[in-house]
């Protein structure tokens, strides 16, 4: 069971939750430079966060890395400032079977219809995930 917390505004806090979406992609593993499609928005909406989840890790390193960038592709707008990378300078690995969140920090509203990617870079060799059992979730209010 939960442990209990304070809130400043329960109601608020549970129409929040309420009016939360989820969006669960079943993607097929890669093992290079890849782009997913992920989402199609179903009315205008706010993408709260994008994050992978993986039955396999990858490791942090410098030379052989994945990054992560999730594209609005109707409308031609990044929605990260920056790729999230598995980099060991500057980004994180993916742990196996934890959620890996990309963070969008612009360009978050979108419209009835907007079909958002997630695109995925290769620099050197990073771990293979062509095997890999991988989930992108969506959320969005």
């Amino acid at each position: 069971m939960p442990d209990n917390k304070t809130v400043s505004d329960p109601v608020a806090e549970i129409a929040e939750r309420a009016l939360k979406k989820t969006c669960v992609t079943n993607v097929a593993g890669w093992d290079g430079t890849t782009q997913r499609y992920v989402f199609v928005a179903p009315y205008d909406c706010k993408i709260d966060q994008v994050s992978v989840v993986s039955d396999t890790a990858v490791a942090a390193n410098d030379t052989n890395y994945y990054s992560f960038q999730v594209q609005n592709l109707t409308q031609a707008e990044s929605l990260l400032a920056s790729a999230k990378t598995t980099q060991a300078t500057g980004g994180t690995a993916i742990t196996a079977d934890a959620v890996y969140e990309l963070g969008p920090d612009q360009n978050t509203v979108i419209d009835d219809g907007d079909v958002i990617e997630l695109q995925v870079t290769e620099t050197g060799v990073a771990t293979d995930l062509t095997a890999a059992e991988v989930l992108v979730v969506v959320e969005y209010t």
